[in-house]
């Protein structure tokens, strides 16, 4: 439960970061369920640069932070990865080791900390990237979608 609440905290920063994953549902033959990471993250970045009409230098820094948060792919699936371990682990076990679980919380916690700094800095060059005009645009996208 903790967990959801840190998860439901710490990355709406992705989401707005990937802003393009949420313009339209992907129904292109390269962004479905199957599709991996990198296919999808290609795909929210050619909408971006579609979408927003960015210039070239706009999208080479764009593609940079696209390479950043897939480089951090790995922490980011480290952090789900373990809970269930270490939820049965406490489950099957004769009596629930307090310590044991609350050391594994922290730790994410602090992984959680970590990686929403790097969001929040990917962001913010996401954001500097773009002019007013172009953050309108996309802010008025989003707002239409998530109603």
């Amino acid at each position: 439960m903790v967990v959801r609440k840190i998860f439901r905290f710490a990355f709406p920063v992705l989401a707005i970061t990937a802003g393009a994953f949420f313009l339209s549902g992907c129904r292109g033959r390269h962004c479905g369920w199957n599709s991996g990471p990198e296919q999808k993250a290609d795909w929210i970045v050619k909408r971006i640069a579609k979408e927003l009409d960015l210039r070239p230098e706009q999208k080479t820094k764009l593609d940079k932070i696209k390479v950043d948060i897939l480089a951090r792919k790995a922490d980011f699936q480290a952090v789900h990865a373990g809970l269930s371990e270490l939820a049965m682990g406490q489950l099957r076990a004769a009596s629930v080791d307090q310590a044991k679980l609350n050391q594994g919380l922290e730790d994410r916690e602090a992984k959680i900390k970590e990686l929403r700094g790097f969001l929040v800095a990917e962001f913010t060059e996401f954001h500097d990237v773009l002019d007013s005009a172009q953050r309108e645009k996309l802010a008025s996208k989003l707002e239409r979608h998530c109603r």
